[in-house]
């Protein structure tokens, strides 16, 4: 296992710190589409099938992990913060309505409890790890390649791209969780900024990518795959 890079990690996750502190503030910008693609690299899978190899990527969103220590209170927080929203919706309250609260508080429990201020995170996250929620499997359509493919072969990539020539690489293994802390605390995380009705909460894995090696790809004089984990 490998620690995600400060070069990475200072403009991927507390990138994403800023993004919210702006969020919050109601500073959206023009760039905003751009600032978001520190959340959604391309998930990179590939495994034999029928004899030849299969080879699949697909955009996801990729968050961030508690440390064991400080998992369960995080779990509790955002649990209490996703029943809140569910019981507006119970007594009444419009989904747009439900939708506008939810999103206002979740991103300030975001910054409360994932992206920290960099004392906080090098204690309470853990660097280590990149996480995904499966949210193609429940869809009746769906061509279902990448739940197919990783539990064939569980080496994976995460390619990050900002236009126009930043792109980082995160090679490493991933590990599929169904009913455990860790499957609650990436599904509670995602569902804080995207209120999710409690129908459509079922059948949604998580990936956690245990991080081994890290490339910077960007288009740059120390890119172009130059290994820096």
């Amino acid at each position: 296992m490998a620690r995600l890079p400060d070069e990475f990690l200072e403009w991927n996750y507390y990138g994403r710190r800023r993004l919210l502190e702006r969020l919050l503030s109601g500073g959206a910008g023009r760039d905003m589409a751009l600032e978001f693609t520190r959340h959604t690299p391309v998930l990179v899978t590939a495994a034999e099938v029928d004899g030849r190899i299969e080879v699949n990527g697909k955009v996801v969103g990729c968050g961030y992990v508690a440390s064991r220590d400080y998992i369960r209170e995080k779990i509790r927080v955002f649990r209490e913060h996703v029943e809140e929203s569910d019981e507006r919706l119970s007594e009444g309250a419009s989904m747009e309505e439900v939708e506008r609260e939810h999103l206002e508080r979740g991103v300030r429990l975001l910054l409360e409890h994932v992206y920290l201020e960099r004392e906080r995170a090098e204690k309470e996250m853990d660097f280590e790890v990149l996480a995904t929620v499966e949210l193609a499997k429940r869809v009746p359509w769906s061509s279902r390649h990448t739940w197919t493919l990783i539990q064939r072969n569980p080496r994976v990539s995460l390619v990050f791209f900002q236009p126009p020539s930043l792109s980082f690489e995160v090679k490493g293994y991933a590990s599929i969780h169904l009913d455990d802390e860790y499957h609650e605390y990436v599904t509670l995380v995602h569902d804080a900024f995207h209120y999710t009705p409690p129908e459509r909460r079922g059948d949604r894995p998580v990936y956690l990518v245990h991080v081994e090696e890290v490339y910077d790809n960007s288009a740059s004089p120390r890119g172009f795959g130059r290994r820096i984990a």
